[in-house]
Parts: structure tokens; C-alpha cells; sequence
């Protein structure tokens, strides 16, 4: 029936759980871990000073002493054990307790017998010393650590083990004397001390070691690492949110944490106190800074309030560096934390309202961490025993890996964000290419076929100036008499060279000035020979022209063609000379046309003759060309000399 009962409830509950939202389990979740630890850590830490089940049986802990204080470092065991005149305290003991403002050196004397059903010591452990120690067992000094006098070996989280031969200790009355070097108002002095076998105390010592030497290490170079990637990539990121506070903090926090595991420090000592109580008051400022930020708070009074709070510690803090340094400190850092403990609870708050996963995750493992700072807090206020292990440094893990993940996520989601817009930005962008390319297209067809109709349209007008012109002269002269054989095949054969004129035109090598004058050559090849010409052709290689439409070289053709026909019809030559020079230096080509006729036949006031060299002038000034007309050959006759620019002048 029990059993039954037990289903019947743990039915009952993963019912629930099923109906409950997934936000609502994982706040709960991280809410009770957070609370979980710290409740752990309160009453379950990691307490090596207090040994094991094992530890009692085979070892011996010694918890009664009598201290002597001395400000002579020099003053022999034999002489103090001499004077006889100590105070009775147990152990733990700190100075402050029993001589408040007391700095030198305490000798701690410890009488004890052995236990006959516990294996023979050969080892000291020493679980908590303020600052260093020297062990002397029955007058015979068997180890220590540190500096005895001047500036300190700050030792005071470091355990300390010191083995020694098992002949030195007697059945009865063994008197061991501990040295221990400290500041004043630093909670020096001694903790309990062990004495027991090697391999057992050894466990004790390793296990001590871990917890507030080797941890305490990595928790600090982790905490440097994520308050580095908060301060650089919060900012990099325009994902800030107070984060970048987060990163400074966490900073702080290392600063501080140097002292836990480092037997030195930069700084002398008054010095270092005074850097490490500065940085609690800047580490609260900071973390209160991150609290409202990220919450998306105002709050401009509040903000700079934590501002001026830590200027002012500071400055005392410098002015009073006498002071007592933890009692200081806690006065110091008494009135911010409950602040920030009300802080962080709003920001639990909020993720509630927001179901936020991120605020939970993250509100939790700052909870986690305040809570575990009070709790070290009480150790250093003396509310809890003090040998054991601090923890805030190991929650201090938790919280800045949640920051950096807060970070990363941001991260993440930009990125995410990023690529869809890259995305739609490329779908778009295929699309106005397709939109764009067919605008082209259609941009395109309607250029080809305006090209084409002003292709015909100027074909249309030469034909209509060329071959319709001369048969308009022609019809016009058959109207008024007969024409003979000859004029009717001049006529015609103007008619046909024009024809051929505009067919030479669309050539496309029209570029090419040589082959269109070769072209030339050849159709008016045959009437030279009819008329008794003879044409020499002195023509070296040129380059092509550039920018010249095939308009451009229909029109360099009729100038030609023009310059023939003159020397044809008026001339009455014998002889034609055309040459093509080309001038490097100033980028031109020269086209000469040269007769030995009678030389008049460029008479203006021939009408006929004089419009043939008008048009000439007018065709060469529209294409860019430079028209000279001189003496032909050997000074008789007529030149017509074209300067053609390489590239075309518009």
C-alpha cells in the first residue's frame, strides 16, 4: 500500500510537470541549483581542517594551546618555553580576538601525549596559518614556510604539511611550538593542528591544496579570460546591455582573487590592502552598473550614486589606510550588497514576467554568486569557522560563464539575423538582376532597332543623294535634249559608283581607311582606264581609325570620291597620284590626291565645279577632318590634302 502510495504521488507529479510550461520547470530548476549550492556551501563545503571518519582514528587533533606574543623575532624556543608565560586559547585563534592591533609574531604551545591505539605521528599539518609558520617539535624545529619578519610570504590560504622522524616524539608530554609571523588587524593566528601518519595527513593536505590553492588559480585565469571576451566583444558587437560592466567586474574580481593563491604580490602590503579593498567597492559599482543596464533601467540616479559610492571609498581608503582592514572592508561593503541582492531579485522578477530564459539563466548564477559572497563574507566577520574554503571565487565560474554565453547567444542570433537578411537581400537582388536584364533586353532590342531603321534611313539618303541625284540630273537633261551614248554612260556609271559607295559603307571593317580605299580603287579602276588615267598608289601601313562610324567614312569616301570626279570631268589629266602618310608623332594620317592637269577645273565661279568643292568642305568640317587644297603634280594641276586624326574628334 505504501508503494502504491509513492506511485500514486510521483504519477501525480510528472503530471504536473507535463502540464507545467518549459520556462516555468526551467525557472524553477535554476532557482533551486542556485539556492542548492549555496545552501551546500554553507553547511557541506569542503572542510579539510575538520579530517574525516579516518582521520580520527589514525590521527591526532590538537585544538588547546597557550600563545605568547612577541615583537623580538630573534627569541629562541628554549627561552620562551623558559618564560613560561602564555595565555590559554583554543584553537582556532586569532590575534585580533585576545590582542586587537597586535603585529609581529605569536608562539603557540601545544602539549600532548600519544595515543597508544593510533599508529606513531611522523607528520604536522597545519590546515589554516596567518601568515607563516615555523614548527618546532620537543625543541627540534622541523619545518616552515615563509618570511618571519619584514614584508611577509602572504601564505595565509596555503596549508602547510611538515613531515618529521617519529624519534623525536615521546610517550608522554611532547610539547610542540608554533611560530607564526602576521599583520595586525588582518585576522592572523592559528587554526587547529594535526598530527598523524604521512599518507593520512597527506590526503587532508592534498585535498586543502586543491580547494584554496590549485582552484582558486584556475577559477582566477578563468574569470581574466571571460572578463576579457565581455569587455571586447560587447562592445564589438553592439550586443552591450550592461555587458561590458559584467566584463569590468569580472576584472575586478581577478585583481582580487590574486591574493588567494600567490605568495606575493606587486605591491607592498599596506599597498595591496588598499587595492583589495578598493576593488570590492568597485567590483559592487560595476556589478550594480550590469544589473541596471541589462534590465533596461534608467535610473540615472541610482547609476551614479554607485559611481560616486566607489569614488568615495576609494578616497577614504587612501586617506585612512591605517584603518582595520577586513572590519573596514565589511563597513564598506555592508550597505551596497543587500542593494544588489534587491537588484538582482527584480532582474528573477523580470524573467518571470518575460519568460526569459536568458535573464533566468543568468539572474540565477548572479544570485548563486552573491549568495556565496555573503557566505565568505560571514567567514571573514568570524560568523563562520574560519578554516574553511572560500567558495565565491568558484561561483564567480558560474556567473561569468553565463555572461559569456549571454554574449555568445547574442552573438548567435545576429549572426542568424545576418544570414537571413543576407538571404533576402540576395532573393531580392536576383530578382531586380532578372528585372534589370530583361529591362536590358527590351532597352536592347529597341536600340538594335533603332540602329537598324537609322541604318536604312541613311542608306535611303545616300541612295536618295547619290544614285537619285544624278538621275534626277540626268531625266532632267533628257527632258530638254537627247543624250549621247557617252553622257549616258557617265551617268550610269556615277549612278552605279555612288551605289557601290553606300555598299562599301556597311562594310564592317569600315575602320580599316586602306581597305576601303582599296576597295575604291578597284571599282574606279576601270573607268580611269576608259578615260586615259593613270593612277599610282603610294600608300604605307597605317593603323586603324578609331571612334569613325561607318556615316563618318561614307562621307571620307564622297570626299574622294568627289576629288575623282573633278579630275575626270575638268581636269583633262593624265596622270593621278594618291598617297597615305602616317605621322606617329602627331597621331594623324595625311590622304593626298594629286593631278597634272590643266589646274582650272576648281574654279569658283564654275557653279558646277564649285559646289563639288564646297560639299567637300562641308563633309570634311562634319567628320573632323582638315581639307587643304593646293598644286598638284609638279606644280601643275590640283591637290586635295586630307589630315585625318587617328581617334575621331566630336
Amino acid at each position: 500500500m505504501r508503494l502504491q502510495s509513492s506511485a500514486f504521488w510521483i504519477d501525480m507529479i510528472r503530471a504536473d510537470l507535463s502540464r507545467m510550461p518549459r520556462f516555468q520547470i526551467l525557472y524553477g530548476l535554476m532557482l533551486a541549483l542556485a539556492l542548492g549550492i549555496t545552501g551546500w556551501a554553507a553547511f557541506f563545503a569542503p572542510f579539510p581542517a575538520g579530517g574525516d571518519n579516518d582521520t580520527a582514528q589514525l590521527a591526532k587533533l590538537l585544538d588547546r594551546a597557550e600563545v605568547t606574543f612577541s615583537t623580538h623575532p630573534n627569541i629562541s624556543a628554549n627561552d620562551l618555553l623558559a618564560a613560561g608565560t602564555g595565555t590559554r586559547v583554543t584553537l582556532p585563534n586569532q590575534w585580533d580576538d585576545i590582542n586587537p592591533g597586535f603585529e609581529g609574531q605569536a608562539w603557540y604551545v601545544i602539549h600532548f601525549d600519544l595515543d597508544p591505539d593510533k599508529p606513531t605521528p611522523d607528520s604536522v599539518y597545519l590546515p589554516k596559518v596567518v601568515m607563516n609558520a615555523q614548527v618546532y617539535l620537543n625543541g627540534i624545529k622541523i619545518g616552515g614556510l615563509g618570511a618571519m619578519e619584514g614584508e611577509l610570504t602572504r601564505l595565509w590560504n596555503h596549508p602547510m604539511i611538515m613531515p618529521f622522524p617519529s624519534e623525536l616524539l615521546k610517550a608522554t608530554e611532547n610539547v610542540m611550538l608554533v611560530q607564526v609571523a602576521g599583520y595586525r588587524d588582518y585576522n592572523s593566528g592559528l587554526g587547529r593542528v594535526w598530527v598523524g601518519p604521512r599518507d593520512e595527513l597527506q590526503t587532508l593536505y592534498q585535498m586543502s591544496y586543491r580547494w584554496q590553492i590549485t582552484g582558486s588559480m584556475m577559477a582566477t585565469l578563468i574569470a581574466l579570460l571571460c572578463g576579457l571576451v565581455l569587455v571586447i566583444f560587447s562592445k564589438a558587437g553592439q550586443a552591450d546591455n550592461g555587458l561590458v560592466f559584467l566584463g569590468l567586474a569580472v576584472l575586478d574580481f581577478s585583481v582580487r582573487n590574486f591574493g588567494f593563491f600567490n605568495d606575493w604580490v606587486p605591491l607592498g602590503h599596506d599597498n595591496w590592502a588598499t587595492v583589495v579593498r578598493v576593488s570590492h567597492a568597485w567590483f559592487a559599482c560595476l556589478f550594480g552598473q550590469f544589473l541596471i543596464r541589462y534590465m533596461g533601467k534608467r535610473w540615472a540616479p541610482l547609476r551614479l550614486g554607485l559611481w560616486c559610492y566607489a569614488a568615495c571609498v576609494t578616497a577614504l581608503t587612501v586617506v585612512l589606510n591605517e584603518q582595520d582592514a577586513l572590519v573596514y572592508t565589511l563597513i564598506l561593503i555592508s550597505p551596497v550588497m543587500p542593494f544588489l541582492l534587491v537588484l538582482n531579485i527584480m532582474l528573477l522578477h523580470q524573467a518571470w514576467q518575460q519568460h526569459s530564459v536568458e535573464s533566468t539563466i543568468l539572474g540565477s548564477s548572479t544570485l548563486l554568486f552573491l549568495l556565496l559572497s555573503f557566505r565568505d563574507l560571514m567567514v571573514g566577520a568570524g560568523w563562520l569557522p574560519s578554516e574553511t574554503v572560500l567558495m565565491s571565487q568558484y561561483s564567480g565560474i558560474v556567473m561569468f560563464f553565463s555572461g559569456c554565453w549571454v554574449l555568445l547567444r547574442r552573438f548567435r542570433l545576429m549572426y542568424a539575423e545576418q544570414q537571413t537578411m543576407n538571404q533576402r537581400l540576395n532573393a531580392q537582388l536576383m530578382k531586380r538582376e532578372a528585372q534589370l536584364l530583361e529591362q536590358f533586353n527590351t532597352i536592347r532590342a529597341i536600340e538594335q532597332q533603332r540602329t537598324k531603321d537609322e541604318e536604312r534611313r541613311r542608306i535611303m539618303q545616300d541612295i536618295h543623294d547619290g544614285v537619285g541625284s544624278s538621275l534626277v540630273s540626268a531625266l532632267s537633261e533628257t527632258e530638254s535634249r537627247s543624250l549621247s551614248q557617252e553622257e549616258t554612260r557617265t551617268v550610269l556609271q556615277d549612278c552605279l559608283d555612288d551605289l557601290r559607295m553606300a555598299i562599301d559603307s556597311l562594310d564592317p571593317q569600315s575602320d580599316d581607311l586602306l581597305a576601303l580605299l582599296g576597295n575604291f580603287r578597284w571599282r574606279y579602276e576601270r573607268r580611269l582606264k576608259l578615260s586615259g588615267l593613270s593612277l599610282s598608289w603610294q600608300v604605307t601601313d597605317a593603323p586603324t581609325l578609331v571612334d569613325y562610324s561607318s556615316r563618318d567614312m561614307f562621307e571620307l569616301l564622297r570626299i574622294v570620291q568627289e576629288a575623282f570626279g573633278n579630275i575626270l570631268k575638268h581636269a583633262k589629266a593624265s596622270r593621278i597620284v594618291l598617297s597615305v602618310v602616317w605621322d606617329h608623332t602627331q597621331d594623324l594620317l595625311t590622304l593626298s590626291i594629286l593631278d597634272d592637269g590643266q589646274g582650272n577645273h576648281t574654279d569658283p565661279q564654275q557653279p558646277s565645279r564649285g559646289r563639288g568643292l564646297a560639299h567637300m568642305a562641308l563633309r570634311a568640317k562634319a567628320i573632323g577632318l582638315g581639307l587643304s587644297l593646293g598644286p598638284g603634280l609638279n606644280g601643275q594641276g590640283f591637290g586635295v590634302v586630307l589630315t585625318i586624326p587617328r581617334q575621331r574628334v566630336r
